[in-house]
């Protein structure tokens, strides 16, 4: 099925509850530094004139001394873990998902959207973007490099990210209605998506929806 008749096909099994929530919800999963923030972001602009909001995932992270931690073998404290489902406070983020808003289409961006059921049941669709390792930890270090050393960065994935991403981010790909391919090679075939995703909602969506 194309994006279209997906998209229509959403719509009309949440009708009856259509005032209790009149905007579309779009959850956007994938491995850290796959590019999620930045296709949200495309997405949002692309969208105009609908009213967007991105909500990112990262805003509802447990303070870090709440945090589960994991042993270093690198380091002799433990250090906080941010790659786990319970590095989370899921409440706050269902609830965020679920409350009104004044907005055509809400995209929820993070690592973990995906893993849980109960934020999976708000949403209209679900989109996973895949990337692969070795370029998303050049981006990792690329991004981190200006608060940390490279050796922090590379114990902290070698330790951590990329244990976690097996365990609970890899999985949360068969939750997805579409993956994204987010590689640097990608760029055609992910612009089509995109360019197909964002007719389709525009389509379906007026500006006074």
């Amino acid at each position: 099925m194309t994006l279209d008749p997906l998209i229509e096909s959403r719509l009309t099994a949440r009708r009856p509850t259509w005032s209790d929530r009149p905007y579309f919800a779009l959850a956007m999963g994938g491995g850290s530094a796959s590019g999620k923030s930045t296709i949200a972001g495309q997405l949002s602009a692309r969208l105009a004139p609908l009213r967007v909001e991105v909500l990112g995932q990262d805003r509802f992270f447990k303070p870090a001394d709440d945090l589960p931690p994991y042993l270093s073998t690198s380091r002799p404290q433990p250090w906080p873990d941010y790659n786990r489902p319970d590095s989370f406070r899921l409440d706050e983020l269902v609830e965020a998902c679920a409350q009104p808003r004044d907005v055509d289409v809400l995209i929820l961006e993070g690592i973990l959207v995906l893993h849980y059921p109960e934020v999976r049941a708000l949403m209209d669709l679900c989109l996973y973007v895949d990337a692969d390792a070795d370029e998303r930890i050049v981006r990792r270090i690329r991004r981190n490099l200006e608060h940390y050393s490279i050796d922090d960065i590379a114990d902290y994935y070698l330790e951590s990210v990329r244990f976690q991403h097996d365990r609970y981010n890899a999985p949360t790909k068969a939750h997805a209605d579409r993956v994204i391919p987010g590689g640097a090679a990608d760029e055609e075939e992910r612009e089509a998506l995109l360019q197909e995703l964002c007719e389709a909602l525009k389509k379906r969506l007026p500006p006074a929806f």
